[in-house]
């Protein structure tokens, strides 16, 4: 890192606001193959997902582009809480809402998220959640591939969601308005048992 960098760094980290340590650290070539985000008012970073991970995040988004939505794969989100900019793993809008390309992306114009669960469990269930609902996401759409266990979130009030429709893999999913289609799971697969 250069001294250039060094007191760029320094520039930021003196500031309050997360979202300019998170463009930054977007610019640094070294960290380009991590997801970055921010969560609860924290810098996480995780590595590239795992296969079968990636594989849902594609059935799922051809799936929507199929039925004329827009897919969104890690698109950063922003609402007016600042503690967040959450990169979900899909998200899913209309084609008039990215007409002028923000970035991050309002998540008023979002009639979807769609996270598939990795290693931080707590996140996903828990933080994101919470946000999605505060952020008023209309739709929560949580995939867990440890169990094999769907969870669609709907009817956002405060922090959290007032609706919570469970089903497992194979299932298809009826999606309320505006959507007019049913997720097909039948090609998830569940993660590979943890070797110990």
């Amino acid at each position: 890192m250069t001294l250039m960098h060094h007191e760029t760094v320094e520039d930021v980290m003196r500031s309050k606001d997360g979202h300019e340590l998170l463009r930054f650290l977007e610019t640094l070539p070294e960290l380009d193959q991590l997801k970055i985000e921010l969560i609860d008012g924290k810098i996480v970073m995780q590595a590239s997902a795992a296969p079968f991970h990636n594989r849902i995040v594609t059935k799922l988004a051809t799936q929507f582009d199929a039925a004329g939505w827009e897919a969104l794969p890690e698109q950063a989100l922003i609402s007016e809480i600042s503690s967040f900019e959450p990169k979900a793993d899909l998200t899913v809008t209309t084609s008039e809402a990215i007409q002028d390309n923000p970035n991050p992306f309002p998540a008023y114009r979002v009639d979807l998220v769609i996270e598939v669960v990795s290693s931080d469990r707590d996140s996903d269930y828990i933080k994101k959640r919470m946000w999605y609902a505060m952020s008023g996401i209309p739709l929560y759409l949580l995939i867990d591939p440890n169990e094999g266990l769907i969870e669609l979130h709907s009817k956002p009030e405060k922090m959290t969601y007032r609706r919570v429709d469970p089903y497992q893999f194979g299932d298809a999913i009826e999606l309320p308005e505006p959507f007019s289609f049913a997720v097909d799971t039948s090609q998830f697969k569940l993660y590979p048992p943890k070797l110990p």
